[in-house]
């Protein structure tokens, strides 16, 4: 049987890092739905290394196979190691990851560490309790931000950060983590013994709410009963508003091109959940969406997208065609301005040109 471009993709960077950068990379490692066996017709593999010398970061690239997008990104040790420190909720990229190079026996022991690192911080209910503390604090200055208004897409990505952040806490409290990131962020939430079903509950009533004055109040609420669970006060004080910036007049169309590369897999990822009827995951996916198209706005040039002020989670089709008709209009004025954006119509066109 043909090998999927996935593993031809693997395959190639293992190769790649082995022929051309042995002294240059310490590790390269996969995660996600590609190791944890998630995957679907439209996953990405997800990889990252961490460099040893500066022409390591060569290493990096972004682009796009058969309309999926990859990125091949660079972490440091230091990062790495806040990772395992809790300071991060990338913990898959730690815990759940498969090595496929190493420049050598201590490079693959120095990971190996961050691993059991990892294990012990969550076990140690000291370390655990800050770290969920704090994000209980990242919750609350999210959820303040939401209280400053702006468009119902605005207001729902706010909210779907703070709960986000609330589950994050939630799983910390209780020294564990989402091993499958947020795809089963709520099914893993329901399993942890000894959540209330009212956590879940209001998790859920946010993602339903269909009013800026229902999303606060669901939001505020599910805050008061995480706070309450894990026997702390509620934050309080004021978070300075989110500041605005005009989109500069002469658009970055080199960074914008790159971005989109990055960010393809999340189109995709909606794409899939709407046809799925995976509601949750298709509202999680589009407040991640929907702060990186802001980030194109105001630090890139693009236009600005309300992407999913309409959402309906009993009809996901109104946000599979707004989610779609944005796309097509961001690629479009990326083009239409001269970004090029690296697509290949199969691995084979991909491992021939990508180095040109």
């Amino acid at each position: 049987m043909e090998k999927s471009v996935n593993e031809k993709l693997a395959d190639w960077i293992k190769e790649k890092a082995e022929k051309e950068y042995a002294g240059d990379i310490s590790v390269v490692v996969l995660y996600g739905s590609y190791i944890n066996k998630t995957a679907n017709a439209k996953s990405d593999l997800d990889c990252y290394f961490i460099p040893k010398t500066e022409r390591a970061y060569q290493f990096a690239k972004d682009f796009i196979i058969k309309g999926i997008g990859y990125d091949i990104f660079p972490i440091t040790w230091e990062r790495a190691e806040d990772i395992a420190d809790l300071k991060e909720v990338l913990l898959p990229l730690i815990g759940d990851a498969k090595v496929i190079y190493y420049h050598s026996e201590d490079d693959l022991c120095r990971f190996g560490k961050l691993q059991d690192k990892l294990r012990n911080n969550l076990e140690d209910g000291r370390i655990s309790y800050a770290a969920a503390a704090e994000k209980v604090n990242h919750a609350y200055e999210s959820y303040q931000r939401a209280l400053c208004g702006g468009t119902l897409a605005q207001i729902r990505k706010n909210a779907g950060y703070s709960i986000m952040s609330l589950a994050d806490a939630v799983a910390f409290y209780h020294h564990t983590y989402y091993h499958f990131g947020l795809k089963r962020q709520f099914s893993d939430l329901r399993n942890i013994p000894g959540v209330p079903e009212q956590i879940c509950e209001e998790y859920l009533r946010v993602i339903q709410a269909e009013s800026k004055e229902d999303i606060l109040m669901h939001c505020s609420e599910l805050l008061r009963m995480v706070c309450q669970h894990m026997d702390m006060k509620v934050p309080d004080g004021k978070t300075e508003e989110e500041e605005r910036h005009e989109a500069p007049l002469q658009a970055d169309f080199a960074a914008l091109s790159g971005l989109y590369e990055e960010i393809s897999s999340t189109f995709n990822k909606i794409d899939v959940c709407c046809e799925n009827g995976d509601y949750i995951l298709a509202y999680l996916s589009s407040v991640c969406l929907q702060n990186d198209l802001d980030y194109a706005h105001e630090g890139l040039g693009a236009g600005r997208y309300d992407l999913f002020g309409a959402f309906d989670y009993r009809d996901l089709k109104r946000l599979q065609k707004d989610v779609k008709a944005a796309e097509d209009d961001f690629v479009n004025f990326i083009t239409h301005g001269g970004g090029i954006i690296k697509r290949y119509d199969s691995f084979e066109e991909f491992a021939e040109r990508i180095d040109r």
